[in-house]
């Protein structure tokens, strides 16, 4: 399983990074980006989304949000 991550510099650059399951890097992006799409982009190019994970997430039958409590407000996630 690969652990994908989307970062911004200080500078407000971003980059990518790929690490194994026990933290190892992996891959890491060649160059940064002004936003964090284009990094995606170019991360996707590298097999993000394709990686397990990915695939996980977007599986038939993985049911995301099912449960909702009277009076409660769906949680908002952040996915790149």
């Amino acid at each position: 399983m690969e652990r994908w991550q989307f970062i911004e510099s200080p500078n407000g650059a971003w980059y990518w990074l790929c690490s194994d399951v026990i933290s190892h890097r992996t891959k890491t992006s060649a160059a940064t980006f002004a936003t964090r799409t284009e990094c995606v982009t170019d991360a996707a190019a590298s097999g993000y989304r394709n990686s397990a994970f990915g695939a996980a997430r977007t599986a038939p039958g993985h049911a995301q949000g099912k449960r909702r409590y009277k009076g409660s407000r769906p949680r908002m996630e952040r996915y790149a």
